[in-house]
């Protein structure tokens, strides 16, 4: 890792400064106080530029945007520990396990990450550390998310009875920080809570969309069925996490063509976490027990429903829910090759992970891309991820606000 320095300048054998660029070419960057001051197309390094500031030499790489991971829990363990477990941590030890899990996803070349969901106390510590530290993810926080009184993942301190509860959490979590706002409006994982149940009804999650909205902060609506995507849609919710089809049968018939056809016309992006089955799958079984019956089960048609959503014209942005059950903190370059085998271009995905993901956490103008005045977010592969998405495996550099972790 480089000590702290106000200028550094990048040669990028080939530039790509957003998924959409059609011409990528040798650039020289200038970086200046962790932002892209300047960009030079060619290889000749500009002779205003200073001479006496650091450089590094990226030879043939290929220089893009560091990616964007939407939906994390950093002071969960990712091992399939279950709710008790967690439950039972410190706050000390949670902190001390976000910063780890933060540190984990840079090294991947995941610049920002989203925790959608822990203990207040925990996880405004693990942002004040994450900021500190260069070797880790840029790191926004919810909170606790709020959910219904016993809901899912009440532990994490967000249960919210009525309408004006829900208003108040949304408040409080505001202005203590939180950079956005997370709602379960189903059921998940927790016990007593089914993923196909609805949770809050239509006004009080327009209570959430209208207060958060007052407050300049946006909102993360948690939705495992059709259910609860269409009552959120009704309320004015335009970000849900998960965006699954989840029945009480667990057969793959909750596909809803109508839902599709609502969330592509009102413009709502899902972030669809596919990680999540694909790890429970691949750990070992004497680990992973009833969990991997179930997700068997469950992940094909998970697969199949993100496919309709993609061919209705749903918007999509990246998330691994890394920290649940199995999910890895580095699982985000396999979470984009899921979404490309299952119906989204190359390039589409890659923007799922920059500039698609950083406009629906507010963040648009900052991160994403490659640009004067944005944060000096990089990464460099050996090959260009809309050829080839592998590549993401392959990191020759990552650096986060100009510092350079590898």
């Amino acid at each position: 890792m480089n000590r702290l320095r106000n200028e550094l300048v990048v040669y990028a054998g080939r530039l790509r400064v957003d998924p959409w660029a059609r011409d990528i070419g040798p650039a020289w960057l200038l970086i200046r106080d962790g932002r892209f001051a300047e960009i030079a197309p060619g290889r000749t390094r500009p002779g205003e530029w200073p001479d006496t500031c650091a450089s590094l030499d990226l030879g043939r790489a290929v220089v893009l945007p560091g990616l964007v991971d939407s939906h994390v829990h950093l002071t969960e363990s990712g091992d399939g520990a279950g709710e008790d477990v967690s439950a039972a941590r410190t706050v000390s030890e949670r902190v001390e396990l976000g910063v780890r899990n933060a540190r984990t996803a840079l090294r991947a070349g995941i610049t920002t990450v989203a925790d959608c969901g822990g203990p207040p106390e925990a996880v405004f510590e693990v942002r004040a550390r994450a900021s500190a530290l260069p070797d880790c993810a840029r790191t926004l926080v919810a909170a606790a998310p709020i959910t219904t009184v016993r809901g899912h993942s009440w532990r994490l301190g967000g249960e919210a009875p009525d309408a004006a509860s829900v208003r108040e959490l949304v408040t409080r979590f505001a202005l203590a920080g939180a950079d956005f706002i997370k709602v379960m409006a189903s059921g998940g994982g927790t016990p007593g809570a089914p993923p196909w149940e609805p949770s809050f009804p239509e006004e009080s999650l327009r209570v959430a969309v209208e207060t958060a909205a007052s407050l300049g902060r946006p909102l993360k609506v948690h939705c495992l069925s059709a259910g609860s995507m269409r009552t959120a849609v009704a309320a004015g919710v335009t970000l849900i996490e998960h965006g699954k089809f989840r029945t009480a049968a667990e057969d793959g018939g909750g596909f809803d063509a109508a839902v599709a056809y609502l969330l592509a016309k009102t413009g709502t992006v899902i972030c669809p976490t596919l990680s999540v089955g694909h790890h429970v799958l691949a750990a070992p079984p004497e680990v992973s027990g009833d969990a991997a019956a179930l997700w068997r089960r469950r992940h094909p048609y998970d697969l199949e429903d993100f496919r309709h959503l993609v061919e209705s014209g749903v918007r999509m942005v990246s998330g691994t829910d890394a920290g649940w059950r199995f999910t890895p903190f580095d699982a985000l370059p396999g979470e984009l090759r899921m979404m490309a085998g299952a119906g989204m271009a190359n390039r589409e995905a890659l923007a799922a992970a920059t500039i698609d993901a950083a406009a629906a956490l507010g963040m648009g103008d900052r991160i994403g891309r490659i640009a004067p005045g944005y944060q000096a977010d990089f990464i460099a592969a050996d090959a260009d991820p809309v050829d080839d998405l592998t590549a993401l495996d392959r990191l020759h550099a990552v650096a986060r606000d100009g510092q350079v972790v590898r």
